[in-house]
């Protein structure tokens, strides 16, 4: 599988949250304080969360937060006013 035709699936059980990305596979216990994100991220259909959570749990966190927010600056200077 390349890293173009990867996709996050998220599955929600009563004991949590299972995220699988490639070739990984990250589980949220119902315990964690991301939980409630997660769930409130999966009922409003917004997945970026997600993203975040699996960067955070690979050491990632600040600098794909960092790209992230750089990207959505790019997105909104690039939308036409309206």
């Amino acid at each position: 599988m390349t890293d173009a035709h990867q996709r996050l699936a998220v599955f929600r059980s009563d004991s949590g949250i299972t995220l699988s990305f490639g070739n990984k596979t990250y589980f949220i216990d119902a315990s964690e304080p991301f939980h409630n994100i997660g769930c409130k991220s999966l009922d409003q259909g917004d997945y970026l969360p997600f993203y975040v959570e699996i960067a955070k749990r690979e050491g990632l966190g600040p600098e794909f937060r960092d790209a992230l927010f750089r990207m959505i600056e790019d997105l909104e200077k690039s939308e036409p006013s309206g």
